[in-house]
């Protein structure tokens, strides 16, 4: 006679392990496609070929996705199916204060607690940046600044402010990517480059004053350049005044 428990059935461990192995680097992989707009916004995310491409079962590839989708990167449909997030630009506003905000915190904490050494490593990245540059690689441009970054938040040494300033960062790069760097002159990239320059100054004097007046101007030219980049271009140009279209008569 059996107990009146219901019995339960769970995978092996093994597998389970392997699936969130799998839904892991799927995730990533999938994550740093859309960053980089090898995934462009609105495109439809083929699961089945990303099951195949990995190995893998479909559901792993789902447990992905909606890692994705709690980002912001993935949108799921009625139909089931799901597309790359398409970029917008309502709420960049918001996003832009919000970078100002943590590039400004994260200044201002490097410059509080700055360690002799600690520029040697931002000037070496600094100098990354400026070779990038030069060599017009926009994904490598867009990299070497990210480590850049990424340096300076380590150097705040403040757990919050280093996880919450890449996410950041990471949010806003697809922007970056199709409204600031492909409208960029040589004069506005050399301008991030001397700012930053300015800013490891800044951060090795300990002038915390100067760090949040520096970040204010630097992402002041970033904006610049995103408004320019979606401000019509031809329309001007482009004479209303006659149609040469033929006209139905009517009696």
């Amino acid at each position: 006679m059996t107990s009146g428990k219901l019995a339960t059935f769970s995978a092996p461990a093994d597998k389970v392990q392997k699936r969130e192995r799998g839904a892991t680097t799927i995730y990533s992989s999938l994550r740093e496609d859309i960053l980089t707009l090898r995934l462009a916004p609105g495109s439809a995310v083929d699961e089945v070929g990303v099951a195949k491409q990995f190995g893998l079962s479909r559901t792993p590839v789902r447990e992905a996705l909606f890692m994705l989708a709690g980002e912001g990167l993935v949108r799921f449909l009625p139909n089931r199916s799901s597309i790359v997030s398409p970029l917008t630009m309502e709420n960049m506003n918001d996003y832009f204060d919000t970078l100002l905000i943590l590039t400004r915190s994260i200044m201002i904490a490097a410059a509080s607690r700055y360690q002799p050494g600690d520029s040697d490593r931002l000037r070496e990245l600094l100098a990354a940046f400026r070779v990038a540059i030069n060599q017009d690689d926009v994904l490598e441009i867009v990299f070497r600044q990210l480590d850049l970054q990424k340096a300076f938040a380590e150097v705040s040494r403040n757990d919050f402010l280093g996880k919450f300033f890449p996410n950041c960062l990471d949010y806003g790069r697809r922007t970056m990517l199709l409204h600031y760097f492909p409208h960029a002159t040589d004069g506005d990239l050399g301008y991030l480059a001397d700012t930053s320059e300015q800013i490891i100054d800044a951060v090795e004097k300990e002038d915390a004053d100067a760090c949040n007046r520096l970040v204010g101007e630097q992402i002041t030219s970033v904006v610049k350049v995103v408004q320019r980049s979606i401000e019509p271009r031809y329309a001007d140009g482009v004479d209303l005044s006659t149609n040469a279209y033929p006209r139905f008569r009517t009696r």
